[in-house]
């Protein structure tokens, strides 16, 4: 288990806009992990993102979040989601699910 508070202030890591009341995709239910509204998604596949690409395009739909500035192909913002060891006050309790980047398979 880890333990997230996703209420904490956040900033993207390409074009630095931050977000003080945290990730405003978090702020609505992910359609694509079924992670309810104010909890991290629960990803089952592989890959490096904090939050499924359809909540974040469902929460720019909504004008929850903008298109990323920085240099990105896919226009979404770099959002880290701290995991903590032990409990915080304002903390969720989730089961984190061990995750990687796809095999990549050569082919020559």
């Amino acid at each position: 288990m880890r333990w997230t508070d996703t209420q904490e202030p956040v900033s993207c890591r390409k074009c630095n806009e931050h977000w003080e009341s945290g990730d405003p995709a978090l702020t609505i239910a992910c359609t694509g992990c079924n992670a309810p509204a104010h909890e991290p998604c629960r990803r089952s596949a592989g890959g490096n993102e904090r939050v499924c690409a359809c909540r974040d395009e469902a929460a720019t739909q909504l004008g929850l979040l903008s298109r990323c500035e920085g240099l990105s192909w896919d226009n979404r913002h770099v959002k880290p989601l701290l995991l903590r060891a032990a409990p915080v006050p304002t903390a969720l309790m989730c089961r984190s699910v061990r995750t990687g980047a796809p095999v990549s398979r050569f082919v020559p």
